[in-house]
């Protein structure tokens, strides 16, 4: 099967069957063409890469996150680059600002296939069983990424001597509000053996009427919290530009989605 893609990010796969954008001068022979969209503002160009490809190929169909799939079963290395691995789908809370809940519905535990890099959206929310059986599959892998996210409302002590019984590379948290805080200070105290390059965590900004300062004290106090913060300044359902689109924000998202900027410049305080 081709795989097509609008755009290409860190998660792409590389393999001679994954493009990006329009058919090279030198084709594959006829087989089935997939497009997968992640971003909804990338669907007028999945829409635009169909008609390309339909030109050669005679079974062209879009598809992906953008499109509200709900997802089915995890194939390694098909949509989504070796290492990684999905072994949930779904999410059981409501998160105004996230997609998940409606796209995928409520967790859903799948076969769990080897890799190092964890991209489920709530990993913690699946059963004991299945999340220790993902631990003892990562028992063989190299350090693991639990980059799909940990929820710090359900982050246990059982988790941590897991998190302790394996190597791991790097933990991604969420504090997506002001009141997300309280259960990260909850965490931080429970993670206090791991380094801060190993704690991370992503935020969103600009939601909700938050303002710079307000979003800013709260990067500062997840960094004070021994994790590094990651910000994503919040957009639109179907914009490709994030709503507050200013300089001062620009700034601050540059800022403090760089580590090497924001600890070189944190004892300014905001």
């Amino acid at each position: 099967m081709i795989r097509v893609f609008p755009r290409r990010t860190k998660w792409t796969p590389t393999d001679e069957l994954a493009f990006v954008g329009d058919p090279p001068l030198f084709i594959p022979p006829e087989m089935p063409v997939r497009i997968s969209c992640t971003f909804t503002w990338d669907r007028e160009e999945a829409f635009r890469l169909q008609r390309s490809w339909s030109r050669i190929y005679s079974d062209v169909q879009v598809g992906g996150p953008a499109f509200d799939d709900s997802g089915g079963e995890f194939v390694p290395g098909r949509f989504i680059k070796d290492g990684v691995t999905i072994t949930s789908r779904g999410c059981p809370f409501s998160c105004p600002w996230c997609f998940v809940p409606a796209r995928e519905g409520d967790i859903r535990e799948l076969p769990i296939i080897p890799g190092h890099i964890i991209q489920d959206n709530n990993l913690l929310a699946c059963s004991k069983e299945h999340v220790a059986a993902v631990f003892k599959m990562l028992e063989g892998q190299k350090a693991a990424v639990f980059s799909g996210g940990l929820d710090s409302k359900l982050l246990t002590p059982y988790h941590v001597k897991l998190l302790k019984s394996i190597k791991v590379k790097e933990m991604w948290f969420s504090c997506d509000t002001k009141d997300a805080l309280y259960p990260l200070e909850i965490v931080a105290n429970k993670l206090h053996d791991f380094k801060q390059n190993q704690k991370r965590c992503y935020c969103l900004i600009g939601f909700d009427g938050e303002g710079p300062e307000q979003a800013e004290k709260r990067l500062s106090r997840v960094f004070d919290l021994g994790f590094l913060p990651f910000a994503q300044l919040y957009r639109p359902l179907d914009s490709e530009k994030p709503k507050h689109n200013s300089r001062v924000w620009r700034d601050l998202a540059r800022k403090w989605s760089r580590p090497a900027i924001y600890k070189s410049r944190h004892a300014i305080r905001p």
